[in-house]
């Protein structure tokens, strides 16, 4: 079994080098754009627009609900598919620090120079508008940029954030796709006891958060949440004592939790 998360970058040729992982591998490739959490499941950002330069169509068609829904997902549940006992390969915005500290995944980032996907993308879009293109491609970076740093404090761009990273002007998307596969097989990718754990602590973590975002009486609260082995641990201020003891009993609520260390603190 092989995890590949995979950054998203418009006319990159990301795509093709997704599936030829996905062919290479016997796995499925899911494209999502990652959320907060499930009560924000109803917005359609402008960035969907990426989906249509993905398989060449007419930038000047509408996007639908139907278009962009099924490809918006929780944290929970990005985790969630990874923690599947099949071969898959993750591409969004997210994936990649989500999932950082899990070792048996591989984190790839497929980039290009500005001019070679402003030409990848000329060469494949209905009615192509080379000034439209080279807008969308600022629009779709400035928002991924907002979106790392938002969800995770991260640079996309830092090299440091992946295992792999790979130029298609350099290196053409068969050839990348076959660089990730062979990096799936090193042995500091291959499962362990320790990584699973690691995993299904992350996916128990990101449960509670989701509850605590889910229930109004928490919902704005800034807590860190961890897990492991079924314990969470929660830390951070809170206003009242009885805030305190109501974050608890929503963590409590999550399946396979046996034991809350309640490190909230009351503000004076």
């Amino acid at each position: 079994m092989a995890i590949v998360a995979m950054g998203r970058e418009m006319g990159s040729q990301g795509k093709a080098v997704a599936d030829g992982v996905a062919a290479g591998l016997g796995a499925v490739v899911v494209h999502y754009e990652i959320i907060d959490h499930l009560a924000d499941r109803s917005r359609i950002r402008k960035s969907h627009v990426a989906r249509l330069l993905d398989t060449g169509d007419d930038l000047d068609r509408p996007l639908t609900p139907d278009d962009t829904l099924p490809t918006i997902l929780s944290a929970t549940e990005i985790l969630e598919i990874a923690a599947i006992p099949e071969s898959v390969v993750l591409r969004g915005w997210g994936g990649v620090a989500l999932l950082r500290e899990v070792p048996h995944v591989v984190r790839v980032r497929i980039t290009a120079p500005l001019e070679v996907r402003v030409r990848n993308l000329m060469a494949t879009v209905r009615r192509p508008d080379e000034k439209r293109i080279r807008e969308e491609i600022r629009l779709f970076d400035e928002a991924h940029a907002a979106v790392m740093r938002r969800h995770f404090n991260v640079d996309y761009q830092d090299a440091a954030l992946y295992d792999l990273v790979l130029d298609t002007s350099e290196l053409p998307p068969d050839q990348c796709a076959q660089c990730i596969i062979d990096f799936t097989r090193d042995r500091r990718f291959i499962e362990t006891r320790t990584s699973r754990l690691r995993l299904v602590g992350l996916t128990t973590a990101a449960h509670v958060r989701a509850l605590l975002k889910l229930h109004p009486p928490t919902r704005d609260l800034r807590i860190e949440v961890a897990a492991h082995e079924g314990v969470v641990s929660l830390a951070g201020d809170v206003a009242t004592a009885e805030l305190r003891q109501r974050c608890e009993q929503v963590a409590l609520r999550v399946p396979g939790i046996t034991a809350v260390r309640n490190d909230l603190r009351v503000a004076a």
